[in-house]
């Protein structure tokens, strides 16, 4: 019989609850987004973990530490979205193209890609994988704490960047297509 060979991988999982500083360990050539996607255990098997109160200043605060312990495990379910691991490479290819797209929560947004045919319809996607697939990759990501009221999302100041992060689709408040928006209209302009 083989032995699977398992890598640690630093990982940052947040949730509405809590925010975990922790060890996943992977599987060589699996992605985040595949070992959360699986429906074979409920629940993320993390090592090594720091838990903070859930914010995404980075780093947390000292003092949002509440817990540290060498094994913690987190329901998938609660996850809305994982820093680190290794990214979803098979969304490269077959024709997919990067797609700007804003990922929104209640108390800020992602600005990052998703990889999908150039021909289809944002909700057309969303309605393909939000079946069991519901965590997918979102490249080049930025976290952006919204501004005041009026203010362009260009000019949201940045928190977090990342190569990519794994967002679960079924708990995010809204997607929205940046192609298919333009600058916001002054209402109050003459015109």
């Amino acid at each position: 019989m083989t032995k699977s060979v398992l890598e640690p991988v630093d990982v940052v999982v947040h949730s509405q609850e809590f925010r975990v500083h922790a060890k996943v360990h992977m599987r060589p050539g699996t992605s985040t987004a595949w070992l959360l996607n699986t429906e074979d255990r409920a629940f993320l098997s993390l090592t090594d973990a720091s838990l903070y109160r859930p914010t995404v200043v980075d780093p947390p605060p000292e003092s949002d530490l509440r817990y540290e312990t060498a094994y913690a495990a987190v329901a998938k379910s609660h996850v809305l979205w994982m820093a680190g691991g290794a990214p979803d490479s098979g969304q490269d290819g077959f024709g997919r193209q990067p797609r700007q797209v804003f990922v929104m929560y209640p108390n800020y947004v992602m600005q990052g890609l998703f990889h999908m045919r150039s021909e289809t319809r944002l909700s057309d996607f969303l309605g393909t994988v939000m079946g069991p697939k519901s965590f997918q990759t979102l490249f080049d990501t930025a976290i952006l704490e919204p501004g005041p009221p009026g203010t362009r999302i260009d000019d949201w100041r940045v928190l977090q960047r990342h190569a990519f992060v794994t967002v679960n689709l079924r708990l995010a408040g809204g997607v929205f297509d940046a192609r298919s928006g333009g600058p916001a209209r002054d209402e109050s302009a003459p015109g």
